[in-house]
């Protein structure tokens, strides 16, 4: 194979050369680049490094164009002041930003590289809140904003799936709050990330592994942080994951000031873990104290209702015993009364009044002269003895 001529042969230092010069003259000054921020690292050096992408439409693949972006020691100081007294923002993994840098080659390395010098936080904030604008839409035009917060709470809810970072302050006093109660929760722990690339679907997976276990309700708590800390939570896939759930969802986000999209959409919203779970604790102490309500209430009627019924034995036994004396006294003037109609018709004393009884030979009772003839034998009972005599 020949050397073709007519093509230049150059070093790769003067290529290097050749291309550092030509990206001067079509970027001679610094320009405004918009993407999205991903693999951020920040070296022991202080210097801070990330990939600046452009997302591709379908999830889960490579990024439709990158570049590398370097912030230098001496400009992070005032890029971090920018951010924060925009509303405590701050460089984060899937953050959207519009940054100010310079482009220049790389030659040692071969590569384009962005030398990062400002960033517009109202361009970040503006796509945050249109995105969330955007969401919360959607959501609604779909019927899925109030939707968990139609389900009910069981009383007492005291299976409570939990989806945090464990290990963090906000699980630490989540869980502080419950146990101090006093109430045997059990707890369902899902640790998550809850911030920084990934974390989304992280918290999204938490939250349907929990819902399988069927709680009564979730919590899905987190401390405070900056805006882009917290964008997790305005996340779509969190959002819908937390609509369809047929199980209630409290939050209790650290923050403030603004609503996440999952506060929301969720059941009920706390300002933090620790308020989250009081308010979890309530719902169970109110069931626990209409039972000992209950309870109580029970115990007073019994005891009123044996006083009730100790007072009428009483009156009763009174009644019973002035009915039965009386009972007595007119079965006794019955019995006497009977007793006299029974002396009445005693045959001695009918004999005594002068009457006699005669019966045949047979012991007849004899009660018609028809009923004899001539040549009978006959006895005749008086008062004072029997006579024997012989029909005639």
């Amino acid at each position: 194979m020949t050397t073709d001529p007519d093509l230049p042969v150059v070093t790769v230092a003067e290529l290097g050369a050749l291309v550092e010069e030509g990206v001067r003259a079509l970027f001679p000054n610094d320009l405004w680049i918009e993407g999205q921020v991903s693999n951020l690292h920040l070296a022991r050096s202080g210097h801070t490094y990330f990939d600046l992408i452009e997302p591709n439409d379908q999830p889960g693949t490579a990024p439709s164009a990158l570049f590398g972006v370097t912030l230098w020691k001496g400009n992070r100081p005032g890029v971090e002041r920018t951010l924060a007294e925009a509303g405590g923002l701050a460089l984060a993994d899937d953050l959207v930003v519009r940054l100010r840098a310079d482009l220049r080659f790389y030659a040692p390395r071969g590569r384009l590289q962005l030398n990062m010098t400002g960033i517009d936080p109202a361009f970040t904030l503006g796509r945050l809140a249109a995105e969330r604008d955007r969401l919360l839409r959607a959501l609604a035009e779909e019927g899925l904003l109030e939707r968990n917060a139609g389900l009910l709470v069981p009383a007492p809810p005291l299976r409570v799936g939990l989806v945090t970072s464990v290990g963090s302050a906000a699980h630490a006093d989540f869980c502080t709050e419950l146990e101090r109660s006093g109430v045997g929760f059990t707890i369902l722990e899902r640790d998550a990330r809850v911030q920084g690339e990934g974390s989304a679907l992280d918290v999204a997976e938490g939250l349907r592994v929990v819902a399988t276990h069927r709680p009564d309700v979730i919590a899905l708590v987190r401390g405070g942080g900056s805006t882009a800390d917290l964008a997790t939570f305005d996340a779509e896939v969190v959002a819908r994951t937390i609509a369809v759930l047929e199980v209630p969802v409290f939050t209790g986000i650290g923050h403030e000031i603004d609503r996440s999209v999952a506060d929301e959409v969720a059941h009920t919203a706390f300002k933090t873990p620790t308020a989250c779970a009081a308010a979890i604790v309530a719902s169970a102490r109110e069931m626990l104290d209409d039972l000992l309500a209950l309870r109580t209430a029970i115990v007073v009627q019994a005891q009123r209702a044996l006083t009730s019924a100790s007072g009428r034995q009483d009156d009763l036994a009174v009644r019973l015993r002035r009915s039965a004396g009386a009972v007595l006294s007119r079965q006794d003037e019955r019995l006497a009364a009977l007793t006299d109609r029974l002396r009445a018709l005693d045959p001695v004393a009918i004999l005594a009044r002068g009457w006699s009884i005669t019966r045949t030979a047979d012991g007849d009772l004899l009660r018609s002269a028809s009923d004899v003839r001539s040549g009978d034998a006959l006895e005749t009972r008086l008062a004072d003895g029997t006579v024997t005599s012989t029909v005639d």
